[in-house]
């Protein structure tokens, strides 16, 4: 990033990003961020969603681990805490919906591993129990149970390999590792995924990885090609964040797409509701201006991944 550039535009996007956090803070009930459900992606008509837990999962991971020590973040800890119950996440709080799956148990263990809340030994726990749910081509699965059809989807396949080489055991998890790097060389992850629809809720995911140098070595300069590519193409708010935030990350420059963003803050510091996932069925859109707001922020802050 050009520095003299971010120097010109800091106060503008300091307020911003104070104005941010002050309503991520007054918005969270303790500790759970409420999420909404739409039948289309631009959130029209929203209704308060049954209680979820994994948009609080997402909003943590992205924004609040890295001010471990913020009020607001130890209340939303305690509240993921709170809902590992037999050792594992569900989606919905009620446990009775859905039975715990990959992508809230894998992004919930980095979340609670990262922030010294879980042990190790619980978190290997949960990878074995990911790698028992493996394919006929050993890919991760959806869903940690023989009750359900299982399903593949190549976010939720990059969140495991996060917590697989959070955890020393990426070796375990090559052919889902292999998988992920031919969904971008082969673009397929263009027409967006099962439960992600945006192509850049793919990028944004595997960007997570790069803090790895082992997985940096491979990753990072094919991201760098993709998220160029990606400018521009859509309007979207997540849309935006997710690419800056990336863009900042790799050193692909994207000052427009950041003004775009800083330009949708809402007078009470939010970034307008929008859906980052939805039903296998593409049924019902989740989102919220809370997850909206910390990804923006996270794209204003460029603290990397």
């Amino acid at each position: 990033m050009n520095s003299e550039r971010y120097h010109e535009k800091e106060p503008g996007i300091e307020k911003a990003v104070e104005q941010g956090w002050r309503y991520l803070e007054s918005e969270h009930q303790n500790g759970h961020f409420p999420s909404y459900i739409s039948t289309s992606r631009d959130m029209i008509q929203p209704q308060i969603s049954t209680r979820e837990i994994f948009s609080t999962l997402v909003i943590t991971d992205t924004i609040l681990k890295n001010k471990p020590y913020n009020e607001t973040t130890r209340a939303i800890l305690q509240y993921i805490e709170q809902k590992k119950q037999q050792g594992q996440f569900t989606f919905f709080e009620d446990r009775s919906v859905y039975p715990p799956d990959t992508d809230a148990n894998a992004l919930g263990y980095s979340v609670l591993l990262e922030a010294g809340r879980v042990t190790e030994q619980d978190a290997h726990q949960v990878l074995n129990l990911i790698l028992n749910h493996r394919d006929e081509n050993g890919l991760v699965q959806v869903w940690l149970s023989k009750d359900r059809p299982n399903r593949i989807d190549p976010v939720v396949g990059a969140n495991a390999l996060y917590l697989a080489t959070l955890l020393g055991r990426s070796s375990e998890i090559a052919q889902t590792e292999k998988w992920l790097i031919e969904t971008l060389d082969s673009n397929s992850y263009l027409t967006g995924s099962r439960y992600y629809q945006s192509p850049d809720s793919f990028l944004y995911f595997m960007g997570r990885l790069i803090k790895f140098p082992e997985l940096a070595e491979k990753m990072k300069a094919k991201l760098a090609i993709h998220t160029q590519q990606r400018i521009e193409k859509t309007e979207y708010p997540l849309d935006l964040a997710m690419r800056t935030a990336l863009a900042d990350t790799l050193g692909v420059s994207n000052e427009l797409e950041k003004q775009k963003l800083l330009q949708l803050q809402e007078q009470g510091g939010s970034w307008p509701a929008d859906s980052l996932f939805h039903y296998g069925n593409q049924q019902g859109y989740f989102g919220s201006k809370a997850m909206t707001t910390a990804f923006s922020i996270k794209a204003l802050e460029t603290a990397g991944f």
